[in-house]
């Protein structure tokens, strides 16, 4: 893995895993779409399917209690934030590939 700054992360191409966040506090799990100017659209890993604020709520309420199963949100996003603050933990191949080996020996 490596660290980048926001601009350099502007660069990478589409398809780049990541995790976002300011100096030294990083966390998800998201892939990188199209950039822009300086923004860009991402999708993330870490999220389920919802439909508005309080739906979010009541869904992880009804997860929690029931055990309710909901599927990946796959829905790209914006990231709109626009900070020279952000910092991108960047997964490289062999990261991704030892990801790839614990799915393959736990799923």
């Amino acid at each position: 893995m490596k660290i980048v700054d926001r601009k350099t992360f502007l660069k990478l191409p589409q398809g780049t895993f990541f995790a976002k966040g300011e100096m030294w506090s990083i966390d998800g799990f998201c892939v990188k779409g199209e950039s822009y100017k300086n923004d860009f659209r991402y999708q993330n890993l870490v999220d389920f399917e919802w439909v508005s604020d309080e739906d979010h709520a009541e869904t992880c309420d009804r997860m929690l209690e029931t055990g309710e199963s909901r599927p990946i949100n796959k829905s790209e996003m914006r990231d709109g934030c626009f900070s020279d603050d952000d910092y991108f933990l960047v997964f490289e191949k062999e990261d991704l590939k030892y990801i790839k080996e614990l799915i393959d020996q736990h799923a």
